[in-house]
């Protein structure tokens, strides 16, 4: 008997794919518009049709099933992706009971519902202490000075600034929401306070990518002033990249290679070897028609200068000739 995914299976199947960490049930529940009974009924169907696996509470896509979860969902057909979001939100001003060592701080993060509250001792003897919120969805820690929060969604688009407007909707969403919830204003207008510590924008099944997995190969390529771009065998595979920009130049370098076929780097390498030996060949016509230039304009000169001569030896003979007459007549007289 074919089974097939009903629309309440595709939104599991879906939150489960943007959060590929997984998540428990019930907090699924909050993000998901199902009834709670529903959420439960479905989740044991996808687990008997092997999709998803249930281990410690915690529900995740089973291994392997990514690729048709993709062609499910139609994320096949999305070309970008971008993970691991992660941010850092310095702190230039925090209410009086911000103290991550303190017992009022404490108390107010561990009444926030739909999140994991813990208390983490970091740093040599517990120098640098911190307190995290955790869900399906968000990480979240809290310093002094500073919060990082990392983002466990993926986002998928065929277009990768899309991709950044996506998650920094989330960003204005979550913050809007913590501001909210702490009773104080966190951010500052005009004061730049989030830096992103952690991104990759990813082409998935790459062709580049594919034929390296196949190898089970990979590399990074280090561009400078912190820009990267690397293959590797993750899932989804594909060339990564950690700006968007190094992305569309990407796509554009593969888009006008199977449009307008330039010259292999081969072929421009012989053809401008080719146009050298032209140029070379036009020198050196142009040397010969410059020296035979100068041996004419020689002939000219030395034409003009016998010429000349020749012209004061004609006046010269012109004024014996006269002279003869005069003598001639003298005589006849």
């Amino acid at each position: 008997m074919v089974w097939n995914p009903n629309d309440n299976d595709e939104k599991i199947l879906k939150y489960l794919y943007d959060y590929r960490e997984g998540g428990k049930a019930k907090n699924m529940i909050n993000y998901i518009p199902m009834r709670k009974s529903t959420v439960y009924k479905r989740l044991k169907i996808l687990e008997k049709h092997n999709l998803i696996t249930l281990e410690n509470k915690w529900y995740r896509l089973s291994n392997g099933e990514v690729g048709f979860i993709d062609k499910l969902l139609k994320h096949d057909k999305k070309i970008f992706e971008l993970h691991n979001p992660g941010y850092v939100v310095r702190l230039p001003e925090v209410p009086k009971w911000w103290n991550p060592k303190g017992t009022q701080m404490r108390n107010k993060l561990m009444m926030l519902k739909g999140y994991l509250f813990k208390q983490i001792d970091f740093g040599k003897d517990s120098s640098n202490p911190y307190l995290q919120l955790r869900n399906d969805r968000f990480i979240i820690q809290m310093y002094p000075e500073a919060i990082i929060v990392i983002h466990r969604k993926r986002y998928y688009s065929d277009d990768a600034y899309e991709l950044t407007k996506e998650f920094m909707n989330d960003f204005y969403d979550l913050w809007t929401w913590f501001e909210d919830k702490m009773k104080f204003k966190f951010f500052k207008d005009g004061t730049p306070q989030m830096t992103l510590r952690g991104h990759d924008y990813n082409r998935m099944n790459d062709w580049f990518a594919n034929k390296l997995k196949k190898k089970k190969e990979n590399f990074l390529v280090e561009i400078g002033d912190g820009r990267k771009v690397w293959v590797d065998a993750s899932e989804p595979h594909g060339r990564e990249a950690n700006t968007p920009e190094i992305q569309v130049i990407m796509g554009r370098d593969i888009k006008d290679k199977v449009l307008n076929k330039p010259l292999l780097n081969s072929e421009l390498q012989s053809l401008v070897g080719e146009i050298a030996q032209i140029q070379k060949i036009e020198v050196t016509n142009k040397a010969e028609y410059s020296r035979d230039l100068v041996e004419h304009k020689e002939a000219i000169k030395m034409m003009s200068k016998n010429t000349e001569e020749n012209t004061k030896t004609i006046k010269m003979l012109v004024g014996i000739v006269s002279d003869l007459k005069e003598e001639v007549k003298r005589l006849k007289k």
